[in-house]
């Protein structure tokens, strides 16, 4: 443990993952609000009450804690890690994704590793990767849709948002279709994707078949089970909703309420947005589209500014060291003696 401890320390990648860290802090909590003109957010947040606080360290804990639960469900075959190992390797995976630009792949890398070594199929591994993956942004978009429509007699709706919200519903569309193509003419959609590969060179066309061929699987096995389906459905809509629901009671903590339909228009956006691999975490991106749609909103700048900060204080930078505390406990206690991918738990591990 020792020599595991001087290395990382002494770690290159370390270092500036550190610096990134820290030059992110500064900017977004002491330049972000001087440039917006907000006043410091430590000292706001102070004076809140302590209740309304600990209401909204306890929503964003639901809200991963759903999340791990839908690690589970998704998680196919008998042989599963606890709920308390999915949920580190889960905070684990969200800490690396939050310190990385393009985060996305080197998370999903480790988070594969921590499965595997904690007794999940290697392809069980991946397919549960890409089917949460892909299941929750669908459900996010869902989500957004649901908000235009709530919202559209409560607000005045632009272009804009109407654009948008016809995009995500043709994305939805597609994203069905596919999945019935996927259920009655897979050997099309290999052959399809096979062709692909070869023509855009990126992938190539045996991993190509197999990540059709495992959400064909995928898509099966939910069929055959409503209920776990169901349970996946659910769990998605509460792990955003959580979320959500925290950054509402920051809004409303600094003076202003914020409709359901206009909620869930601003933190879908901004989650869609967050999407693109071109800041860890979809920081600057997530504050640069929730702050100005809370203020079109009627919210008042101040309030969007300090709310949206102290939301992303919950949301983006405390899960980076309990995610580093979460992938210590794992590395040195319950997967310290698996050394090999796909190889089985310790009996009595956690």
């Amino acid at each position: 443990m020792r020599e595991a401890w001087h290395r990382l320390r002494h770690s290159r990648a370390v270092r500036w993952i550190s610096v990134a860290v820290i030059m992110l802090l500064v900017f977004e909590y002491a330049v972000l609000p001087q440039i917006l003109g907000s006043e410091n957010v430590i000292s706001a947040l102070q004076r809140l009450p302590v209740v309304l606080l600990v209401a909204a360290v306890a929503l964003e804990a639901l809200s991963l804690c759903c999340y791990s639960a839908l690690t589970s469900v998704v998680l196919p075959g008998s042989v599963k890690p606890r709920y308390f190992t999915l949920l580190r390797i889960d905070l684990s995976d969200l800490a690396v994704n939050h310190v990385v630009p393009g985060g996305g792949t080197t998370s999903a890398a480790l988070r594969y590793e921590l499965l595997t070594r904690s007794g999940v199929r290697p392809q069980n591994a991946l397919s549960a990767a890409m089917v949460q993956v892909v299941g929750a942004n669908l459900v996010l978009g869902v989500l957004f849709g649901v908000g235009v429509l709530t919202a559209l007699g409560e607000v005045r709706t632009n272009r804009y948002f109407v654009t948008a919200g016809i995009i995500v519903l043709v994305l939805l569309t597609l994203s069905l279709g596919v999945l019935s193509v996927l259920d009655r003419h897979l050997d099309a959609a290999v052959r399809v994707a096979r062709r692909t590969a070869r023509l855009v060179r990126i992938i190539k066309p045996d991993s190509a078949e197999r990540f059709v061929r495992t959400m064909a699987a995928e898509t099966a096995m939910f069929r055959s089970d409503p209920r776990r389906l169901v349970r996946a459905l659910v769990l998605s809509v509460c792990y955003w909703g959580f979320d959500a629901a925290c950054l509402w009671t920051f809004l409303a903590a600094f003076g202003h309420a914020l409709g359901p339909g206009e909620l869930l228009i601003a933190y879908s956006l901004a989650n869609l947005v967050a999407l693109a691999p071109l800041t860890p975490g979809g920081v600057g991106l997530v504050e640069g589209v929730l702050v100005p749609t809370l203020a079109g909103f009627g919210a008042p700048n101040d309030a969007a500014v300090l709310a949206v900060l102290s939301w992303r204080i919950l949301n983006f930078w405390l899960p980076i060291p309990v995610g580093g505390l979460a992938w210590l406990s794992l590395r040195f206690g319950v997967l310290r003696g698996s050394t090999q991918p796909g190889g089985r738990l310790k009996k009595g591990g956690a």
